[in-house]
C-alpha cells in the first residue's frame, strides 16, 4: 500500500483516495517548489520578533476548562468551581487562579486549535 505520510487507517487493502490525493499534491509542490524558493530569494528578510516558546504539556494537569478556556454560561459539572477574569487581550478570559498571566496576555498567544490520536483521557 501506497504510505507517504505516516500511518493512515484504509478499510481495504489498496489506495485511498485520500493517499492518491496526497501524493498527487506531493508531485505537483515538487513542480512549483523551484518558483517558491526563487520567490523567497527574492523577498526581504523579515526579522522574526520571537525569541522564545513555552510548550505546557501537562499530563494529569488542569484541563483547558479550568485555566484558558473558560465556558462561563455551562453548567456548573462542566465549567468547575473557578471564575474567568478579563486579561489585556480583548474577548480572553482565564481562570482566576492565573491572574499574573491575565495582567501579560498581550505577549504571548494561546492557541486552542491542536488534535491529537491519543486517547489518555482515562
Amino acid at each position: 500500500m501506497l504510505n507517504l505520510f505516516g500511518p493512515t487507517h484504509s478499510v481495504c487493502g489498496g489506495v485511498s483516495r485520500r493517499e492518491l490525493l496526497q501524493a498527487g499534491g506531493a508531485g505537483l509542490f515538487g513542480l512549483s517548489l523551484p518558483k517558491l524558493l526563487q520567490a523567497e530569494e527574492a523577498s526581504s528578510p523579515v526579522k522574526p520578533r520571537a525569541k522564545s516558546v513555552i510548550f505546557l504539556f501537562l499530563f494529569g494537569g488542569p484541563s483547558q476548562l479550568e485555566t484558558w478556556d473558560m465556558k462561563p454560561l455551562a453548567a456548573s459539572t462542566i465549567r468547575g468551581p473557578y471564575s474567568p477574569i478579563a486579561s489585556r487581550t480583548p474577548d480572553l478570559r482565564v481562570c482566576e487562579l492565573l491572574p499574573k498571566c491575565a495582567a501579560m496576555s498581550d505577549q504571548f498567544a494561546v492557541v486552542r486549535t491542536l488534535s491529537h490520536d491519543f486517547n489518555d483521557h482515562s
